[in-house]
């Protein structure tokens, strides 16, 4: 790595806008956020909004650059690549979104003057309409400071593997911006109550992740479109440890056959995964599929489950040293084209 380029760089890491905030106040349905007197909370769960509970607190970590760079300098990250959280855009009608996706956008690509190049924004998406979601895509990658972009586990209302969405795919492919899959509502949610948010952050997010890729594996997206970069959160959910189970289902539908000549494993290393897995031989099983360069880090702040310290550490035991700069920077610096 170059010398005077960052150490540690996270990919994954979020921020939402007093302005956003505002929208959201202003909702009287999930998601929404809720104010008490002042005290604002986060609901985005029927279970947050049943039990009692009333969501999650919202503090300035949510909102504020100042406390994003404290929580940057706490840990020793040199620079952050942030995004907006759930539910990003998806609240909003058609039209409403695409205004509300240029001025998130616009916003956004202010983020590296304002903090001296220690933040970079990470564009948002319109939740409606395939052709809205590519002129996006394009608008991004021709948006000076803008870094890739996130979405939850579907785009334009569809799930990944929809036809409809190839014009997506292409937008993506010929443009190389890089796309961040966050999960949103969680899968197998029923299962998983009784727990509060923990099972959601716990289990429910990594599957409904896992789904997402398995879906757009299946439907042949990777084979169709080999340049689209695709970052799965969360280490990609369970795929790592799911792959030859993928070969496996493959294999024994001769309808995905057809569809797709090469099993799943053959093109699962054209993924990127982001780092927050916390462990050791989690982080293992994560770079042995898709390679340490296709690995990076992240902390998922400012969401509860953030522990930075403890990826950083799991990241170092892991890895010999360069590979381990690989994961906590440079990888990072390749795939979003970060200038030094």
């Amino acid at each position: 790595m170059p010398e005077g380029a960052p150490s540690i760089i996270d990919v994954h890491s979020h921020y939402y806008p007093r302005w956003y905030v505002d929208m959201l106040k202003a909702r009287t349905v999930i998601p929404r956020i809720s104010d008490d007197d002042g005290v604002e909370r986060f609901v985005i769960f029927e279970e947050e909004e049943t039990s009692g509970a009333g969501g999650r607190l919202i503090t300035e970590d949510y909102w504020s650059l100042d406390a994003k760079l404290a929580f940057m300098d706490r840990f020793g990250i040199d620079q952050t690549i942030l995004s907006l959280g759930n539910p990003w855009l998806d609240p909003f009608d058609e039209a409403e979104g695409m205004e509300v996706a240029r001025y998130f956008n616009a916003d956004a690509a202010l983020r590296r003057k304002e903090t001296g190049g220690r933040i970079l924004g990470m564009g948002a998406l319109p939740g409606l309409g395939v052709d809205n979601v590519a002129t996006i895509v394009r608008e991004i990658a021709d948006t000076e400071d803008l870094y890739g972009v996130i979405t939850g586990s579907r785009l334009a209302g569809r799930t990944f593997d929809d036809a409809d969405l190839n014009p997506v795919w292409a937008a993506l492919q010929e443009t190389g911006v890089p796309l961040l899959l966050h999960p949103h509502h969680g899968s197998a949610t029923d299962e998983l109550e009784g727990f509060g948010h923990a099972m959601h952050v716990a289990v429910a997010f990594p599957i409904e992740t896992t789904v997402a890729l398995a879906r757009l594996v299946f439907a042949g997206v990777l084979h169709r479109y080999p340049g689209v970069r695709i970052v799965g959160s969360h280490g990609g959910g369970t795929i790592p440890y799911l792959a030859g189970r993928l070969d496996a289902g493959w294999r024994s539908d001769p309808n995905l056959v057809d569809r797709m000549l090469t099993p799943p494993s053959e093109v699962l290393h054209q993924l990127f995964l982001d780092a927050v897995l916390y462990h050791p031989r989690a982080l293992r099983a994560a770079a042995d599929l898709v390679g340490v360069g296709h690995l990076m880090f992240g902390t998922d702040h400012p969401f509860s489950i953030s522990d930075p310290e403890a990826n950083i550490a799991a990241i170092r035991e892991e890895f010999t040293a360069p590979d381990a700069v690989r994961v906590l920077a440079s990888a990072a610096l390749e795939l979003y084209d970060v200038e030094d």
